[in-house]
């Protein structure tokens, strides 16, 4: 953990965000570009609770989006109160960022556009917190990896097809027309 002896940034100062915007500062950091727009929809993000637990604590060591709320359109727009009478949480599903990066002073500043909170539908301490039963894309990759693979937790595989959609296996990919990758593994002679 964090205090653990063997942490060698142990005496950093901790500082931790909500999982949607780890994903923004994440991907916006490492564009080419000075100013974009960041779409998070990995289906299972931060609890509404977890946030607003530490806004209206003001705890000086959490960072989310709720620190811009208003400033952005949040699906549903009565999450607060939604989330007082829900059983469950709710979680973040989809998000949407701008980014706007000075150079000059080694500074990026990240925004929330579009934030969609899902309810989550079975009890958080299942082994997967109930993923496969959120309404959000994520879930939905989590699904189909489900069938594919075999396991809920491959989303990042299913993603990772998609660009071969439709692709053709001529022999000039580097895999002698086998589709499996590495070249022609035929030995000569």
């Amino acid at each position: 953990g964090y205090a653990d002896e063997e942490n060698l940034l142990s005496g950093a100062e901790k500082i931790e965000m909500s999982h949607h915007l780890a994903h923004a500062y994440s991907a916006a950091s490492q564009c080419p570009f000075d100013e974009g727009m960041v779409v998070v929809m990995d289906g299972m993000g931060e609890t509404y609770r977890t946030m607003r637990n530490a806004l209206d604590s003001k705890e000086s060591t959490y960072v989310s989006d709720l620190s811009f709320e208003g400033q952005y359109q949040c699906i549903p727009s009565d999450i607060r109160q939604r989330s007082e009478k829900s059983i469950f949480d709710w979680r973040e599903g989809e998000s949407v960022y701008t980014f706007k990066r000075d150079r000059e002073a080694n500074a990026m500043g990240i925004k929330p556009a579009f934030k969609r909170f899902v309810q989550e539908r079975t009890p958080p301490v299942l082994y997967n917190h109930g993923f496969e039963n959120m309404d959000s894309v994520g879930a939905l990759y989590s699904r189909a990896s489900s069938h594919v693979f075999g396991d809920w937790n491959a989303c990042g595989k299913v993603m990772g097809l998609a660009p071969w959609m439709g692709h053709e296996w001529d022999g000039e990919d580097g895999d002698g027309g086998g589709g499996g990758g590495g070249g022609d593994q035929r030995q000569k002679g």
